[in-house]
């Protein structure tokens, strides 16, 4: 493709300058053998004894050659570079007009002797006529130009502009032309846009994008503030670069409207980021239990229908039976522990815990997968997989028994249903069988020596590393 663009360059330049050349050589020898030219037939019509328009259609090319190459120059080398970005065609185009007048009339002017002053004086009334015709083509060519030089956007920009928004295609000498988000085609004549208000949110630029969320007024507003703002932050296409922020908007008739104010470098995508962040928020308030308000100013009895992701306490029970982790415990134990475990629902592509972030809990996966990820510089997005889990699977079981910080992220490559137990679950059974903190460890003992194919060694000692921080945890 490169090498066809560089052909194409060439024969701008060189086809000119050979037809050129060839000209002014036929020229310079009819003018050194005058007494040819009646032997030549048809030419002695064309060009008589005067070889002057010979002369005036070799410079032709040659007027074209300087044309480009002076655009070239001007507007590819020295302003291209300088700016950092290309020159407008419409002014390119506009430059390029002039040089093709003046150097026309000053060919023709040289060569036939014919004054163009006067033709431009006498003409002027015409021009008067034609530009009282054009006067709205004229206003829509001379706008398009003052956008340009004012440099007010560019292709790929989005732009509002009355009722239409959307992203710029092309600037002609008569109209912009608009593609909006409904993939349709608005054509906006250039003295329109002069004379409108026009909002300009660059590419590449971090534009700011607020969106509305109602929230039941019982919520308080730092715990609804922070799960909006976390349900946020982590959306493909939210910027990282500027803070994602919610905050208190309004009062509404049915709960409080909360702002969730984002950052975005592609404001072309903004349906889509709001649709993703208005997903995630619904999943995160479910989570922790906000409702979002139904309207208050009439009566309406709402039962909600059983959800599919909702367990019920068999399958629960069943799920902890199937643990290896947990297998020391007795009947009576799961039962207590199933009877306190929370049920929670991921979207695909949530965050179901965070590396670095405090846990006292563990997951069971009741339905769907998930990713394991851990830091890589080396990779694109600065993270790599390191498994997969699926269903019966369990993750964040050190968080559960020592309190330590999530050493990865765990990301949802499906809906996923996961069966928390918390410390609270676990602590009464653990004071009540001390002997259990032994059991325990000896358990992540072997389910870390599976993972990692550690010594036998250090096995014994990291059993007793693991069952020391238990027992100090529990308090034991």
């Amino acid at each position: 493709m490169r090498a066809r663009t560089r052909q194409s360059d060439r024969a701008r330049f060189f086809f000119p300058l050979l037809l050129s050349i060839a000209l002014f050589t036929l020229y310079w020898f009819l003018d050194k053998n005058p007494r040819i030219i009646p032997k030549l037939g048809d030419l002695h019509d064309v060009f008589g004894k005067n070889l002057d328009f010979l002369r005036f259609v070799a410079w032709i090319p040659l007027i074209f050659l300087i044309v480009r190459a002076f655009d070239t120059f001007i507007f590819s080398v020295i302003t291209g570079r300088r700016r950092g970005a290309p020159v407008p065609q419409l002014l390119r185009d506009l430059v390029s007009i002039v040089l093709y007048f003046v150097l026309f009339g000053s060919i023709i002017s040289a060569i036939f002797k014919f004054n163009i002053t006067g033709l431009l004086t006498g003409s002027a009334i015409l021009a008067a006529i034609v530009g009282l015709a054009l006067q709205d083509t004229l206003g829509n060519l001379f706008a398009g130009i003052s956008l340009h030089l004012e440099d007010s956007f560019g292709v790929g920009d989005v732009v509002r502009s009355g009722d239409f928004i959307g992203t710029i295609e092309a600037v002609t000498w008569r109209a912009t032309r608009i593609r909006t988000f409904n993939n349709s085609i608005a054509i906006l004549p250039n003295s329109q846009l002069a004379r409108d208000r026009i909002e300009v949110f660059p590419k590449h630029n971090l534009n700011a994008r607020v969106l509305p969320i109602s929230i039941d007024y019982h919520v308080p507003p730092a715990a609804a503030i922070d799960v909006l703002t976390q349900a946020a932050s982590h959306i493909d296409g939210v910027a990282h670069d500027a803070p994602c922020i919610a905050r208190i908007g309004s009062f509404g008739d049915s709960g409080i409207t909360y702002e969730i104010k984002y950052f975005t470098r592609d404001y072309a995508a903004r349906d889509r980021v709001d649709a993703a962040i208005r997903r995630a928020v619904w999943y995160a308030l479910r989570r922790n239990q906000i409702s979002i308000p139904f309207p208050v100013r009439s009566f309406q009895p709402y039962t909600p229908p059983a959800a599919q992701h909702e367990l019920d306490r068999q399958t629960i029970l069943g799920q902890l039976k199937d643990i290896e982790l947990l297998s020391p415990l007795s009947e009576l134990e799961h039962q207590t522990i199933a009877d306190a475990a929370g049920v929670h629902f991921f979207g695909k592509g949530e965050a179901v815990i965070r590396r670095g972030a405090a846990g006292d809990s563990m997951f069971v996966i009741a339905k769907g997968s998930v990713s394991i990820r851990v830091p890589d510089v080396e990779a694109t997005n600065g993270t790599k997989e390191v498994a997969q889990l699926q269903e019966g699977a369990v993750f964040g079981e050190m968080a559960l028994l020592t309190g330590e910080v999530r050493t990865a992220d765990v990301v949802a490559l499906t809906d996923v249903t996961a069966i928390e137990i918390d410390k609270h679950a676990l602590q009464p059974i653990m004071i009540d069988h001390p002997d259990l903190a032994d059991q325990l460890s000896h358990k992540v003992a072997e389910r870390r020596d599976n993972l990692a194919s550690a010594l036998a060694e250090s096995d014994k000692d990291e059993e007793l590393t693991i069952r020391s921080r238990i027992r100090a945890y529990f308090g034991l």
